[in-house]
């Protein structure tokens, strides 16, 4: 804090006195000591003397992705969700069920993984991250995961907020950097996310699952200024394209790439899928 915010501070709790007044006090602090004080040194102590008491904004320290390391606890990071995937269960030692979800963070400075467990998965389940949102992840701990690389893990004592008041989307790197280009899908996974223009008419059909359930799959083709690649909507989501005319485009989250006829790769959903349509035609 500089001298001048002191005296502001001075003459905000002493109306009685002038500015002319409080730089005289200071310059006579500074009198017979040479360099030994500085302005703001100096105005501090004329304010102790005057009886006002000098405010000190906290110190905000942000911490990004890659000041992580493992073995830490209690912390506080922030970040741009790029994707998420659905929760697993899985059985404790003493037989009891948990679960499991995870989901991929962005900021300025790279990645992160982050698992949620148990409760925390409940955000995934019920629809409240959407790819693109701005979370801040508290009372965290890192730990390497098996691949080598960090994760941040939200147990009990951990907190998520979704749109924190405080952030300020320009700090983060925008949602359309983790859009792939159809040219860039070269192997099966996901989840990813893809843009494009549809360029068939959306056929739909009813097929009879491996578990004997009747569904309706609609199946276009998705092209871009990059080429052009099947798609298969199940359930939902065959509605949500039914009717959608050529020329129509639209952003496909969390999709999935699998081998389709001819080992031809095709975009597939699945339950954490979703279709956005961007404009009803291109122009």
């Amino acid at each position: 804090m500089g001298s001048e915010k002191i005296v502001e501070q001075i003459l905000s709790s002493r109306p009685d006195l002038t500015r002319q007044e409080v730089h005289k006090m200071i310059e006579k602090k500074k009198e017979g000591v040479g360099e030994f004080f500085t302005d703001e040194t100096a105005a501090r102590i004329v304010a102790s003397e005057l009886g006002v008491e000098i405010v000190q904004k906290p110190l905000r320290l942000e911490i990004l992705i890659q000041d992580l390391v493992s073995g830490l606890n209690d912390v506080t990071v922030a970040g741009r969700v790029v994707t998420f995937y659905p929760p697993k269960t899985f059985t404790r030692r003493d037989l009891t069920e948990g679960k499991f979800a995870r989901l991929l963070i962005a900021d300025r400075s790279g990645t992160l993984k982050v698992v949620l467990w148990d409760d925390k998965t409940d955000l995934v389940e019920t629809g409240k991250f959407e790819q693109g949102q701005i979370i801040k992840v508290s009372h965290g701990y890192v730990r390497e995961g098996l691949d080598g690389k960090l994760e941040l893990h939200v147990g009990s004592r951990g907190n998520i907020q979704i749109s924190p008041p405080d952030a300020t989307e320009t700090k983060y790197p925008p949602a359309t950097r983790w859009v792939k280009k159809v040219a860039e899908i070269k192997e099966e996974g996901g989840p990813i996310t893809v843009e494009g223009t549809i360029s068939t008419t959306p056929t739909v059909r009813q097929v009879v699952t491996s578990r004997n359930e009747k569904v309706a799959v609609a199946s276009f083709e998705l092209r871009d200024d990059t080429g052009k690649i099947g798609v298969s909507a199940w359930r939902k989501l065959a509605e949500v394209v039914n009717g959608l005319a050529v020329g129509t485009r639209i952003k496909i989250k969390n999709a999935y790439v699998r081998k389709g006829f001819a080992d031809q790769l095709e975009l597939t959903s699945r339950s954490f899928t979703s279709i956005d349509i961007l404009t009803e035609l291109e122009r």
